[in-house]
């Protein structure tokens, strides 16, 4: 699949009458498996031909958190929410918490990391946040991915602090 598939399927969402995205938004946090009749409808009607089996339970999952957005919204990639979440004072702790139980956690059939997700997910939109879900689901491929690089991506954008310029001048 190409990045203008993708493209087309996340226009394809966004075009969707208002009721067809409320069902999509609706089964945030459901495993396709678990969705009802109408919500798998809508979802294979906008889901691109050529996709893999196993690809589709993330390509579900990121389409139904694609709709908690309207479609007009400014979406940010995750790991940028997660570093300016980060800064935030009163929620910097209890983020690193989440993010932190996430991380250790694989795609599985059981919904478990998905749950994860989108509490952190739905954390980033309470506080205004709109995530880029396109670029999310390039991540949720490669999640279970063995070097891990997704999560090191995501730990590294909230856990990494800004470093201080005097304190790069010392060693000079």
């Amino acid at each position: 699949m190409t990045k203008a598939d993708w493209d087309s399927f996340f226009q394809r969402l966004d075009a969707l009458p208002k009721g067809d995205r409320v069902a999509l938004k609706r089964a945030v946090g459901t495993m396709l498996y678990q969705a009802d009749g109408r919500t798998v409808r809508i979802f294979y009607q906008c889901l691109p031909y050529a996709v893999a089996t196993w690809q589709e339970d993330r390509i579900f999952a990121a389409a139904c958190l694609h709709c908690l957005w309207d479609a007009e919204a400014k979406r940010q990639p995750i790991e940028q929410i997660f570093y300016q979440l980060g800064r935030d004072q009163d929620i910097s702790e209890s983020t690193g918490h989440r993010l932190e139980t996430l991380l250790d956690v694989s795609w599985d059939e059981d919904g478990f990391m998905l749950t994860k997700l989108v509490r952190l997910i739905r954390l980033a939109k309470s506080k205004g946040y709109a995530v880029d879900c396109q670029q999310l689901l390039e991540d949720l491929f490669y999640w279970n991915g063995e070097k891990q690089s997704v999560q090191h991506k995501w730990a590294r954008a909230l856990y990494r602090k800004p470093e201080d310029s005097s304190d790069v001048q010392e060693g000079e």
